[in-house]
């Protein structure tokens, strides 16, 4: 993936990190000249010292062919990178929101959004990059997650049963909300258009089970 991360405070380090572990390609802007000189030491990653409100520094960064863009900063800031880079074409935006009035803002503009850093890890960050799609993360030790997914209007499984789509090994669909009410699922109950389906998958079954909901 090519991810542009604006900025470079702890959060946004540990997220360079997890992104350069992964082999994705990194682009780092942060306004402060010590911080940037750090980085720019410390890891692989092209870094810009410059302002990210401002669209040529987004332009300089390749925003336009970049799979996501995902913010650090403080609220203010994080809502007119994104709004910026919306209009630039980005394919996702992710951003931290810091206080929780601020949400509808960027849900607004189609932002996967995630909550008060305080209570959060850059793994979690990282995974709402990496799956923009999938919500509430929750990891089992090292090798399991428990995560939700909204079943699209275009998915190819709504009006199939689980028994027929197949699930990964190592993977259990737990629960079905629909219409404000949890199903219990079982092989023949059949998806539809924006089910919310709680899975129990391993790490490296994620990949393949979200493909299954959302791949073409």
């Amino acid at each position: 993936m090519y991810i542009v991360i604006v900025g470079a405070g702890e959060i946004g380090e540990k997220l360079i990190r997890l992104a350069l572990q992964n082999r994705d390609d990194v682009v780092v802007i942060e306004k402060n000249k010590e911080k940037c000189d750090e980085i720019a030491k410390k890891y692989d990653a092209v870094v810009i010292n410059a302002d990210a409100t401002v669209k040529e520094t987004l332009e300089e960064a390749g925003v336009d062919k970049a799979d996501a863009l995902v913010t650090t900063a403080d609220d203010a800031t994080n809502l007119l990178v994104i709004s910026l880079a919306k209009t630039m074409g980005v394919k996702s935006l992710v951003s931290l929101v810091r206080n929780e009035e601020s949400k509808p803002m960027f849900v607004e503009k189609g932002v996967n959004v995630v909550g008060n850093p305080s209570a959060i890890t850059a793994e979690y960050l990282y995974k709402a990059i990496r799956y923009p799609t999938v919500k509430d993360f929750m990891s089992l030790g090292d090798k399991a997650e428990i995560f939700k997914i909204v079943v699209p209007p275009d998915s190819k499984v709504i009006g199939k049963s689980i028994g027929e789509i197949k699930l990964p090994s190592k993977v259990s669909i737990i629960a079905i909300e629909r219409n404000g009410e949890v199903i219990i699922p079982m092989k023949d109950t059949r998806f539809k258009e924006n089910d919310v389906i709680t899975i129990l998958a391993r790490k490296d079954k994620i990949d393949k089970t979200t493909d299954i909901f959302f791949g073409k």
